[in-house]
């Protein structure tokens, strides 16, 4: 893992090679972030809590599996993380989806006002540097999480999908030509 500073000191930029970072970020301030290692999983989504899971568990439920498969095409570097040296997610635009200061954050696109942005907007809970060592969520609790879930998603489920879908579609489209330029 390698890391440098931004210009003024108040980021710490980290790069990693065995750990991917994820995640979706609504403009409601709605979001689902995910950290993988090895076969480990951390899941975190709004309103409902947060999970250590293997990936075959993630893979078995539908909405959990596309978000994160959604997750990786709005995420331009899956490999790099900046940690807030200075501030929190408290001193920005977006601090309304986070009840308490985060100082970990990746880079991705979203949705703003039927507009795509990007930026550092998707925060963590934990520090990434634990998951390593942290056990497995046991089957209760996931069956407590699934529960919360499903309670909190609304019916719309689905529109909200496309609407990601369709944005990652035409954000991908957009880093290719930029490519080809």
């Amino acid at each position: 893992m390698d890391g440098y500073f931004n210009t003024d000191g108040s980021v710490l930029y980290h790069k990693f090679t065995n750990v991917e970072f994820s995640g979706v970020f609504g403009s409601s301030g709605d979001y689902h972030l995910f950290i993988k290692y090895e076969d480990k999983v951390y899941m975190e989504v709004k309103g409902v809590g947060e999970i250590v899971i293997p990936f075959a568990e993630l893979q078995k439920h539908k909405y959990w599996k596309q978000y994160y498969d959604l997750s990786l095409l709005l995420t331009p570097n899956k490999y790099s993380l900046a940690e807030d040296i200075v501030y929190s997610s408290k001193n920005t635009n977006y601090s309304i989806a986070y009840s308490d200061a985060r100082y970990w954050s990746i880079h991705t696109m979203f949705m703003n006002t039927d507009a795509i942005d990007e930026g550092y907007v998707c925060y963590y809970k934990i520090n990434p540097f634990d998951l390593e060592n942290m056990g497995y969520t046991s089957q209760k609790n996931i069956d407590l999480f699934q529960e919360n879930y499903a309670n909190t998603r609304d019916d719309f489920i689905n529109v909200e999908l496309e609407i990601y879908n369709s944005l990652a579609t035409e954000y991908q489209a957009v880093a290719q030509a930029n490519q080809e330029e």
